[in-house]
């Protein structure tokens, strides 16, 4: 019973270790990041891919870009500016534009212009152009 125990807890704390977040400053995130994918799976399992882009600038706004190609879609392209901080190393931003409700995002990987951020239960898969 005790090795069990141990092995829960193991299994637990790999877990956590292999979604531990990245520090970011606001020099990591600016410029123009493509979304490649976006999934509810840190690994980007049945993820969805995006043809959408965020433009992190220095005056505190990110502008995001999509377009989309389906012929049924609601709208072909789409643009959204909302506001944006790091703080504490996180990314804190408007959740929709026009509203006052912010979200946190973590960073749970970044390499040199490869970044995947976690914004509530949805990770996002970016490179930076």
């Amino acid at each position: 019973m005790r090795l069990k125990k141990l092995a829960v807890f193991a299994l637990t704390f790999l877990s956590f270790s292999a979604v531990a977040e990245v520090q970011l400053t606001q020099a990591d995130i600016l410029g123009v990041w493509q979304i490649d994918k976006e999934s509810r799976n840190s690994d980007g399992s049945k993820a969805r891919g995006l043809s959408t882009t965020w433009e992190f600038k220095k005056d505190g706004t990110l502008e995001g870009n999509s377009h989309d190609a389906d012929a049924s879609a609601r709208v072909e392209k789409m643009r959204a500016v909302v506001s944006y901080s790091i703080e504490d190393g996180k990314l804190v931003k408007q959740a929709a534009p026009g509203r006052s409700k912010m979200e946190t995002c973590t960073a749970v990987e970044k390499e040199n212009d490869k970044m995947v951020l976690k914004c509530q239960s949805i990770y996002f898969f970016m490179t930076k152009k």
